[in-house]
């Protein structure tokens, strides 16, 4: 990483807009990808459970939904990963598909 720093602090003015990065250390994100485009974008901070993984949803899933006019009728896909599964979760995923029309 010490590297990569130094790379960018060399070349910040003259190639900013040029530069694609495919690493971010120790930073963990979550995001969501509809057909349309990319939706939001989280940093995970602390450790990513069921729980932590629940609160992203609650604030971002269907909110990003909307942003692409996906509406509350769609399929959310997600591999089976523990904190996929994790009973919290599959709680507020059934809280919110009964909400559904």
């Amino acid at each position: 990483m010490p590297a990569r720093l130094e790379f960018a602090k060399r070349h910040l003015k003259t190639m900013r807009n040029m530069i694609l990065w495919s690493d971010g250390g120790s930073i963990r994100p979550w995001g969501c990808f509809p057909v349309a485009g990319t939706g939001r974008l989280v940093r995970i901070k602390g450790k990513m459970n069921g729980t932590k993984c629940r609160e992203i949803l609650d604030e971002n899933l269907l909110q990003s939904a909307q942003e692409h006019r996906l509406g509350r009728r769609f399929t959310f896909q997600q591999d089976n990963d523990p904190k996929h599964t994790a009973k919290t979760k599959q709680e507020w995923l059934r809280g919110q598909v009964s909400e559904c029309p």
